[in-house]
């Protein structure tokens, strides 16, 4: 019998019986599912496998079967990614009622549109950031004015410092290449438990420690929900960044927010703005993230029509490279390693900056292309070198619309396993500046527009 102690899990139940109704299909074995999803490096046996398809941990039951195991049951079971899609939305409603928000009105599987996409089919994500009812960004994301107050009454999981620094690297390394709606749920429960801890009376060095934790935390969730759609709370975690970054002076957090509130500003269309905060932040930043925000510095002055400034800060950018590559100088949170500054990176702020800059199309499109070739786990950075090729096909007295269009579109397909607000964005703003050409290519980018 349900009781208040136990809420009801719906979206737990739907995986539990879609993965029953799995095995029962393939006629599948508990045995059986565990030698097909060993492999050379990772093992699973048979007592993990029937608690993943019961909903829980072997000796755990209460707790989540993991991600791995479930892409590895996913595929065992060839499900399409809709095993998956399921389990996710039962980490989203966990979370949720972990911090107390109502779960009524998830989105079943029947309700959205699963495709498969590279590697493990996965969900489109975007329904999860729509709608007014159950788990949309109002609910998954928490709240912008309440953050807070939910954390005094939360009581999640207890993780040791080193643990959370370490789900602070998955956070990080995943940002740019896993959707929203994923990310977010762990972050929050994270970040969560290191203000809990600073809530406490720790010895100075230990709170100096989850000072930093709880202001990179914060930082990586305002880019994620920002990339989920959801600029207001985007915001306001940039706040609490902000705050941490203050009370600890530490130059890596402090370029880490700096960088934040100028893709804030940019987002907003504030480019002026943008580039004053990334020329700031580059003043008290360590020096291996000068480069990083030299480039925010370039775009945004670009756009913003101060052409000279953006020449300068490609210039300062670039003699920043030797210091990127060498690595932080200064910090002391053990295991922290900043956002990766590379060839890739270089490319995209260069071809950004020449996309806004008159009579620099062939620039735009040279960097952009060798930038979208050579990122690896960074989706986002693909799709916002196809708009920087899409803009530099626009310029001079011979735009090419159609060239445009093609590269639009390619901004979106880099981005539909992680679905991202910002490419989203810049892909709209392509598209109504095509949208005077009355061409095939420019319709087809228009339907690709609309489906998001």
């Amino acid at each position: 019998m349900q009781t208040d102690e136990t809420p009801p899990r719906p979206a737990r139940d739907r995986y539990v019986a879609h993965a029953q109704a799995l095995m029962r299909r393939r006629r599948a074995t508990f045995a059986g599912l565990a030698q097909t999803m060993t492999t050379d490096w990772q093992r699973f046996d048979r007592q993990t496998v029937s608690a993943a398809v019961k909903g829980g941990q072997s000796g755990k039951p209460k707790l989540l079967p993991t991600k791995a195991t479930v892409e590895n049951l996913d595929a065992a079971l060839r499900a399409d990614g809709e095993l998956l899609a399921l389990w996710q939305d039962a980490v989203i409603e966990d979370t949720a009622i972990r911090i107390g928000r109502p779960t009524a009105g998830l989105l079943t599987v029947g309700q959205r549109t699963v495709v498969a996409t590279r590697g493990v089919g996965a969900t489109d994500r975007r329904q999860l950031f729509e709608g007014v009812g159950g788990l949309t960004a109002a609910t998954v994301l928490a709240t912008t004015s309440k953050v807070r107050d939910e954390l005094d009454g939360a009581r999640p999981k207890s993780f040791t410092v080193t643990e959370l620094e370490l789900q602070l690297a998955d956070l990080q390394r995943d940002l740019w290449s896993v959707a929203p709606a994923v990310l977010f749920p762990p972050g929050f429960e994270a970040w969560q438990q290191v203000e809990d801890m600073l809530n406490r009376r720790v010895l100075l060095p230990a709170a100096r420690r989850l000072t930093l934790l709880a202001g990179h935390f914060a930082a990586e969730l305002s880019a994620v929900a920002r990339f989920g759609g959801d600029d207001r709370l985007g915001r306001r975690f940039a706040e609490i960044a902000e705050e941490h970054a203050a009370a600890a002076a530490d130059p890596l957090l402090i370029a880490r927010v700096a960088g934040v509130q100028t893709w804030i500003a940019m987002e907003a269309g504030h480019w002026s703005f943008a580039a004053d905060h990334a020329a700031q932040g580059r003043r008290s930043a360590d020096r291996s993230q000068h480069a990083r925000l030299a480039g925010y510095e370039a775009e945004a002055a670009a756009a913003a029509g101060d052409h000279v400034r953006a020449a300068e800060a490609i210039g300062v950018m670039r003699a920043g490279m030797g210091a990127a590559l060498k690595g932080p100088v200064s910090g002391n949170l053990p295991g922290y390693s900043p956002p990766r500054w590379n060839g890739a990176e270089e490319d995209l702020y260069t071809a950004l900056a020449a996309a806004s800059t008159p009579g620099s199309g062939k620039i735009a499109i040279h960097h952009g292309t060798r930038a979208a070739s050579e990122f690896v786990h960074d989706n986002q950075g693909v799709g916002l070198a196809h708009i920087a090729i899409a803009r530099g096909h626009l310029d001079g007295d011979h735009p090419d619309p159609a060239a445009a269009a093609f590269a639009g579109i390619a901004a979106l397909g880099a981005v539909v396993d992680s679905p991202n607000a910002v490419v989203e964005a810049r892909a709209r703003a392509l598209h109504r500046d095509l949208d005077r050409w009355d061409i095939a290519e420019v319709d087809q980018f228009g339907a690709r527009i609309a489906a998001i």
